[in-house]
């Protein structure tokens, strides 16, 4: 039977070591031990990693899984609500400290794909729907968390080796986007560079770097998918993220 260290483990799910952990001391997952103490898994886990992500998925907390394992019917799941609540609450309140905290912890219990898309995007669209000045300042005070914690995170990975990845834009509303992209694929185990501010036609020879995400708010002009086809005859890894992506062929 395949044994795998933790490290392994988190890549073969898509998730981090970090998650794994925070796992195990919320007793949803237990790894074999040998006789000298250290710690190994085994496709078991795999399969459970895979129950708890599909749990997170539909909002179900930490907290009230092992309820599920025990077979027991735990709380309706709130989905991300409560998170985003709290996160709110740090805001509103202009407590820093505690935000960043509460966003190091998620980041710690939640894989990267799942507090971006499901905690973070949602609450920042709802923020700024409707522009009203008052909240001007929760929106700047989540912003600056966040990219803060994104620092962190790609600090973090880059003490290891890992393939390396560019993210830049060709148009940008919102920049914080490129530091949530950073985040998702930071997570996947990318050493992740992110060039602030769009490059309407960047010139990716000059860069080292082995895949390429290009954010896009809109549709690439006929001249940008030329360029586009072009990078990609070259062999350059690059692809496509944002709003322009889903009109890209």
């Amino acid at each position: 039977m395949p044994l795998f260290t933790i490290d392994v483990l988190a890549d073969q799910c898509g998730v981090t070591p970090a998650n794994i952990r925070s796992w195990q001391r919320y007793g949803l997952l237990k790894p074999h031990r040998d006789e000298q103490g250290h710690r190994f898994f085994d496709h078991s886990h795999v399969s459970r990693i895979a129950t708890i992500v599909a749990w997170l998925q539909k909002g179900v907390e930490l907290r009230e899984m092992q309820a599920l394992i025990n077979g027991e019917t735990p709380r309706s799941p709130s989905g991300w609500t409560a998170c985003q609540q709290q996160l709110l609450a740090h805001c509103e309140s202009c407590k820093p400290n505690k935000l960043r905290a509460l966003i190091w912890r998620y980041g710690r219990e939640i894989p990267p794909v799942i507090f971006v898309d499901e905690v973070v995007r949602p609450l920042r669209r709802w923020l700024h729907a409707g522009q009203q000045p008052e909240w001007a300042m929760t929106r700047i005070l989540l912003d600056t968390a966040l990219t803060e914690y994104a620092t962190f995170v790609l600090g973090s990975v880059r003490k290891r080796p890992a393939a390396t990845m560019l993210v830049m834009a060709l148009s940008l509303h919102d920049p914080l986007e490129l530091w949530l992209e950073a985040i998702r694929y930071a997570g996947d185990g990318f050493r992740v560079e992110v060039m602030m501010g769009a490059i309407a036609e960047p010139d990716l020879s000059r860069v080292d770097a082995e895949h390429i995400l290009i954010w896009s708010e809109h549709a690439l002009t006929p001249d940008q998918q030329q360029r586009f086809e072009r990078w990609l005859e070259s062999g350059l890894y690059v692809f496509l993220a944002g709003p322009g992506a889903r009109h890209h062929d």
